[in-house]
C-alpha cells in the first residue's frame, strides 16, 4: 500500500512541476526511484507490485533450517547465521 501512496504522490508532484530531485527529497526516496516509478503507467506499477511479491529470496532454500538454529539459539546473530550457511556450501 505505501508503494502505491508514493507512485500517486511522484505522479502529482510531476504534474505540479517538481523536478525528479526535489521529489526525491520531498519524499525522502532516491531519485532513481522517482525516475522509475514515474516512468510507469499505471497497469505497469501494478504489474511491477505484484511480482515483488511473487519473487524467490535468495534464503528460502534454507528457511526452515534457520528458524530451527534461530529456535535453539535465540541469541544467534546473523552474522553466525552467514557463517553457518557459507560453511554447507563448502
Amino acid at each position: 500500500m505505501e508503494k502505491f501512496m508514493i507512485y500517486n504522490e511522484i505522479h502529482q508532484l510531476r504534474s505540479a512541476g517538481f523536478s525528479n530531485s526535489a521529489i526525491a527529497k520531498k519524499l525522502k526516496i532516491s531519485r532513481n526511484r522517482v525516475i522509475n516509478y514515474g516512468n510507469m503507467t499505471p497497469d505497469d506499477f501494478c504489474k511491477f507490485v505484484l511480482s515483488l511479491q511473487n519473487r524467490s529470496k535468495k534464503l528460502d532454500p534454507y528457511h526452515e533450517e534457520i528458524v530451527s538454529w534461530l529456535k535453539e539459539h535465540p541469541d544467534l546473530t546473523g552474522a553466525q547465521i552467514f557463517d553457518w550457511l557459507e560453511r554447507r556450501r563448502y
